[in-house]
């Protein structure tokens, strides 16, 4: 499967990617490496998930280089993966928390569910109240959503910035504002 990383056609390379894209595989390392400066943006990406997939602590900086200089999509699967790295997770959080102010939506949206997914809402309450008044309603409403099981004191203070969200003509932003509302 090594030589198969190499080869001319892309979905060969793929499919050698995610074949050797598993725990401790560390000979295959350099090869993976390789693949994260493919021409296929394909080829990219599942290489970047089969060196996350290794949970190796040594490619975790390799992944940070290329969340800096790579191409978008790259950029996106980088940043969906960096949770893999549980040794890192202050500098993860940390990464995660800078991408909140990117200027993609996208990447920001990305950045919002990543830290709700390893962290508590009760300790970035600030962080989701500062995304309550984000221009993507996506952002809004997952922001309201991590808030509404963050503990009930934690949200009081900012009650009629949440009620002023009762007049967003987003359902989904609306429903969630419902919902905390209701636990107020």
């Amino acid at each position: 499967m090594l030589g198969d990383l190499k080869s001319p056609d892309a979905e060969l390379r793929i499919y050698a990617a995610f074949a050797l894209g598993w725990e401790g595989n560390t000979q295959a390392a350099i090869p993976l490496i390789e693949l994260l400066y493919d021409p296929d943006i394909h080829v990219q990406q599942t290489a970047v998930n089969a060196l996350s997939n290794m949970r190796d602590d040594r490619i975790f900086s390799l992944m940070l280089e290329r969340l800096e200089h790579g191409l978008f999509k790259q950029k996106r699967c980088i940043l969906l993966n960096l949770w893999r790295f549980y040794s890192k997770q202050k500098e993860v959080i940390s990464i995660y928390l800078k991408y909140l102010d990117h200027e993609d939506v996208d990447l920001r949206f990305d950045a919002l569910v990543l830290l709700g997914s390893i962290t508590e809402a009760k300790d970035y309450v600030s962080v989701y109240r500062k995304y309550l008044r984000d221009k993507d309603r996506r952002i809004r409403a997952l922001a309201l959503k991590e808030l509404n099981v963050a503990d009930r004191e934690d949200f009081l203070e900012f009650k009629e910035e949440i009620e002023g969200m009762m007049s967003e003509p987003d359902m989904e932003v609306k429903q969630a504002a419902i919902n905390i509302l209701k636990r107020l």
